[in-house]
């Protein structure tokens, strides 16, 4: 299949002419943002003298609860974490090691609470599930809370997910 499609011409070609049969509300979704343009022209490797100014705008992007915890229900966290229609961050990392169907494209997040819950862990960590982008321009991880995939409470949630000692990610083995 894949040598069938390569035979169609390029994939921008390709792209260009899904945008063009989708309509207008396809259309749209596929528009990049000025910071993904940035990511496609420069493949990912954006030019140092252009990272703090990238960095700058995507953290201003980032909305936090109204209630201000950075941390929610570690319970309600799991819930989102496994749902392939929310946070579906299985798809990519492992927490609960009791999950068969974890992914191994990210980082393995098993014990990832032993760093604690310092104010400057809880807001990393609450920022980089919100908006990837924020700490490392292009990253692959989608940035969820950006995107509406999460809203910030249930960002909070996730969060709590991963930093909660009483959360599965977290518990002795």
């Amino acid at each position: 299949m894949g040598l069938t499609l390569s035979q169609q011409g390029s994939f921008q070609q390709r792209v260009q002419q899904a945008i063009n049969s989708g309509g207008s509300k396809f259309a749209e979704t596929m528009k990049q943002d000025p910071d993904q343009a940035l990511c496609s022209q420069y493949r990912d490797k954006i030019p140092p003298e252009l990272v703090g100014a990238f960095l700058e705008r995507q953290r201003a992007l980032i909305k936090y609860p109204a209630n201000g915890k950075l941390m929610g229900d570690w319970k309600q966290g799991e819930a989102l974490f496994t749902n392939p229609r929310k946070g579906n961050c299985y798809a990519c990392h492992t927490g609960d090691p009791r999950e068969a169907g974890a992914g191994r494209m990210g980082p393995g997040l098993v014990g990832y609470g032993q760093r604690g819950t310092s104010e400057p862990v809880v807001k990393y960590t609450y920022d980089k599930i919100y908006n990837a982008w924020a700490s490392m321009p292009c990253s692959l991880m989608y940035r969820a809370g950006h995107h509406g995939i999460l809203t910030p409470e249930e960002t909070a949630h996730v969060t709590a997910f991963l930093l909660d000692p009483a959360s599965p990610v977290n518990a002795k083995r």
